[in-house]
């Protein structure tokens, strides 16, 4: 029998007179669950708005969108969700040091694959003096074998009508660890499933991608499919190896979970299983269709509605987030270092070549060491070259550093290596481009004669100063991911004359430093090789006009601010 409103609010007046009976204490009603409650939705939308105005995206989260399954030529493809916004938001102390950083999920045109293109963005802010910055990012995007981008979340271009991914996080001995993993299947449109894992590592200041989980991701059925999501392997199967390795290094990252993956119907995530995981944004897709004649009567009508997605922002119910010790045994076996610290310590102790960068171009977007030879005579902390130049490509596994394949010649006259998607391009001399497509630890060289090199990004190679500790700002990783500020602290500390020149940058690095300054408010920039430098900062979030910008005044800086940008501005002047 249904109740009645009458009985509702009887059994909601007696719920509160028993809870106020009961937080009676020296005569006072305690409603300190309700002012918690409170206190908590306040400090939620307060989060959300400095989100708000940083982005200028409105929040929406916990929504359900319908996603209609289309015909596209012969193609069968979900619609893409309109709206951009804000996922979900925490604000946590995620650098252990009394302070709290705000952590925004954010789904919008991409920063690291080109802005037509959406993804979900998931950034780290911190709060220097009185202004929020982004300090690192990374996105659940990436390319597939055939160089297509690929929304890993699923809002935009996919067919997997059943599919739950999850973005969670963890804490290991005081560091916190950020997860993302999905199961998927087109259900309807054919059989087999897709599981996917990649985890980061934030040290304070940057993301870096925990190791073990590159390449952690497997598309089948069948009994090598039972045999990876029950974490099984068998050993005398002919798939043995391959399934093999995931399980041992999915067990390695000391999960506690019965099995993973899923069947179309059921998902079995790590974050549901493992206490010590915490979901922030999960999107699960579903529909309202019974299954039968799908994929025919898709064919005949061209559109077919009840497909959906949801977005849940589980933000909201983390409240604690504890330590999940590992031992140091523990911790070799998993491997979490990051990649390009295997790479900085193997350039300390091996003087490879004179320059170098870190790009993320294998073949699921591993990231590889790029070394440069022949710049011997030059001292710039940064060079990027205008002449073609020979390269040697390293990759890792398991922080042991190695080369993959032969030495790469390039003449002059092809002009100067170049970086997009996931490949490394140099122009032919004989008309159209290669590109250098790695798999594992060998590469192939591949001419292509169409396409448009206008997104091209040439390499900036920073110097390697060997196992002499000579290195200095500016500090440059992974330049489509995670690179540094030339001066981090020029908002929060007065810069000398005496401090700029210790630091040992050029006049150009000083031109870039005080623009640097503007370019954390969000300022564009006319001249295209500044842009250019900038959109490869992941810290960088333009949105102003320069004029546009240039009309609000200075009030938009802080005194640090000021001061240092005459400081550099007369350093400049000085080395003429």
């Amino acid at each position: 029998m249904k109740e009645t409103m009458c009985m509702k609010k009887m059994k909601n007046v007696a719920a509160v007179f028993l809870a106020c009976f009961l937080a009676v204490g020296n005569g006072t009603i305690l409603w300190a669950a309700e002012d918690r409650a409170e206190v908590q939705i306040t400090q939620e939308e307060e989060t959300q708005s400095i989100i708000s105005q940083l982005t200028g995206l409105p929040y929406i989260g916990g929504q359900r969108f319908d996603t209609p399954l289309v015909m596209q030529g012969e193609m069968m493809e979900l619609q893409n969700v309109d709206e951009q916004g804000i996922l979900g938001c925490l604000k946590w102390d995620f650098d252990n040091d009394n302070s709290d950083e705000i952590l925004a999920v954010t789904y919008g045109p991409s920063e690291s694959f080109g802005a037509e293109n959406k993804c979900v963005r998931v950034a780290m802010y911190e709060l220097s003096v009185d202004t929020w910055m982004a300090s690192d990012m990374f996105e659940l995007a990436e390319y597939d074998r055939e160089g297509r981008f690929k929304d890993l979340a699923t809002i935009s271009g996919s067919n997997m009508t059943a599919y739950e991914g999850n973005l969670f996080l963890r804490r290991v001995n005081g560091q916190y660890q950020f997860f993302y993993e999905y199961n998927a299947s087109p259900k309807y449109l054919a059989s087999g499933t897709e599981w996917y894992l990649k985890g980061y590592t934030y040290d304070g200041s940057n993301f870096s991608v925990i190791e073990n989980t590159l390449n952690m991701a497997y598309a089948g059925s069948g009994p090598e499919a039972d045999a990876l999501f029950h974490l099984n392997p068998d050993s005398q199967s002919s798939y043995g190896q391959s399934i093999a390795n995931i399980i041992k290094r999915y067990k390695e990252l000391g999960f506690q979970v019965e099995q993973i993956g899923g069947d179309g119907e059921n998902f079995y995530s790590t974050a549901s299983q493992d206490p010590n995981c915490h979901s922030l944004v999960r999107f699960l897709r579903g529909d309202n269709l019974d299954g039968e004649s799908v994929y025919e009567r898709l064919r005949a009508e061209g559109r077919l509605d009840g497909f959906w997605i949801d977005i849940e922002d589980n933000t909201s119910s983390i409240r604690d987030i504890g330590d999940q010790a590992q031992t140091e045994e523990e911790l070799t076996d998993s491997d979490t270092v990051s990649v390009s610290g295997c790479y900085e310590e193997f350039l300390k102790t091996n003087h490879a070549g004179d320059y170098y960068t870190i790009v993320e171009a294998g073949e699921n977007q591993e990231s590889i060491l790029v070394v440069a030879t022949g710049f011997s005579e030059r001292n710039e902390d940064i060079y990027t070259p205008e002449l073609g130049y020979d390269i040697v490509i390293y990759g890792t596994d398991g922080g042991a550093v190695h080369q993959i394949g032969e030495p790469l010649h390039l003449s002059e006259s092809s002009g100067p290596w170049y970086f997009y998607g996931n490949k490394l391009i140099c122009n032919s001399r004989k008309g159209g481009y290669y590109t250098v497509d790695i798999t594992g630890d060998t590469y192939t060289q591949n001419i292509h004669h169409d396409g448009s090199s206008s997104d091209w990004k040439p390499l900036s190679l920073r110097k390697n100063r060997g196992a002499a500790g000579e290195q200095t700002q500016p500090s440059t990783e992974d330049t489509t991911v995670s690179g540094q500020y030339i001066l981090p602290d020029s908002n929060s500390e007065y810069l000398t004359e005496e401090i700029l020149i210790s630091r040992g940058l050029t006049k150009e690095q000083l031109g870039l430093a005080r623009n640097e300054i503007f370019a954390r408010h969000g300022r564009m920039f006319d001249t295209p090789e500044i842009q250019q430098y900038f959109d490869s900062r992941s810290w960088y979030a333009p949105r102003y006009a320069p004029a546009e910008f240039d009309a609000m005044g200075d009030g938009i800086f802080n005194e640090y601010e000021k001061y240092n940008m005459e400081s550099i501005k007369a350093l400049e002047d000085k080395l003429g």
